[in-house]
C-alpha cells in the first residue's frame, strides 16, 4: 500500500536518496526544506511535492505532515556556523524535536532519524546532540527508525569494507531505512553492522 512520506531535506545528499528510493517503492513524497525545489531537471524532481519551511523553528510547515505515514529527518550539521546561529544543538537536536512535535500532533506513525555512528575523531558535541535527539524521539508516540551511518559516499566511490568504520554508500542507507520502515515492529537503531548486512532486527 502506497505511503505518504514527508522528507525534511529531500534536496540534499541524503534526503534525495531517500526520496528516489521511496518513489521507486511506489510511495508519494513531499519535501520540506528552506530552499524548496533543487536546481537541475532530474526526472524524479517532478515526482516530489516541494515545500518551503524551516524546521529550525516551529511554523506553518507542520501542516505538510497531515495524513503522513512516514516522516524522514535528514537535517544535520557537521560543522557549526555560530555567526548564523547554526549550532549542533539547534540543527541536530532542536530541529528534530520541532519535527517530532509536529509529527505527534499529526499522528504520524513512523519517524526516521538520520543520526551518526560514533567514529574515532568525531566531534563529541556533534555526536552528543544526535544521541540526545535519539533519546527524545524514542520516548514519543511514533515508532522510530534511527540510522547511524559512518561517512556516506556515492555508489561510485570506492569503499574499503575491511575497515571497522568504513564509509557506506548513501543509497544503501536509504534502502535499509525503508526496509526498517516497512518491516520492523518496534523502535530500531541501525548502525554500521546492520547497514552492511541489510538486516533489521524484529
Amino acid at each position: 500500500m502506497a505511503k505518504k512520506v514527508v522528507i525534511f531535506g529531500a534536496n540534499g545528499f541524503v534526503g534525495s536518496e531517500f526520496a528516489k528510493a521511496f518513489i521507486e517503492n511506489g510511495d508519494s513524497v513531499t519535501s520540506v526544506s528552506r530552499t524548496g525545489e533543487p536546481l537541475g531537471n532530474d526526472a524524479w524532481h517532478k515526482q516530489v511535492d516541494w515545500k518551503i519551511g524551516n524546521a529550525l523553528s516551529k511554523g506553518f510547515w507542520s501542516e505538510n505532515l497531515k495524513d503522513a505515514d512516514v516522516v524522514v529527518d535528514t537535517i544535520g550539521e557537521y560543522k557549526e556556523q555560530p555567526n548564523e546561529n547554526l549550532t549542533f544543538e539547534k540543527v541536530n537536536y532542536q530541529s528534530a524535536l520541532n519535527i517530532a512535535d509536529a509529527a505527534e500532533a499529526n499522528k504520524v506513525p513512523v519517524f526516521v532519524y538520520i543520526s551518526a555512528e560514533d567514529i574515532p575523531g568525531a566531534n563529541k558535541r556533534y555526536i552528543q546532540t544526535k544521541r540526545d535527539a535519539e533519546d527524545n524521539l524514542n520516548k514519543r508516540s511514533f515508532r522510530t527508525v534511527v540510522i547511524r551511518p559512518t561517512t556516506m559516499v556515492t555508489s561510485d566511490d570506492k569503499v574499503d569494507a575491511s575497515e571497522k568504520y568504513h564509509s557506506i554508500t548513501v543509497d544503501m542507507v536509504a534502502l535499509v531505512g525503508i526496509d526498517a520502515v516497512e518491516n520492523s515492529k518496534k523502535n530500531v537503531t541501525l548502525g554500521i553492522e546492520e547497514l552492511d548486512n541489510d538486516e533489521v532486527n524484529e
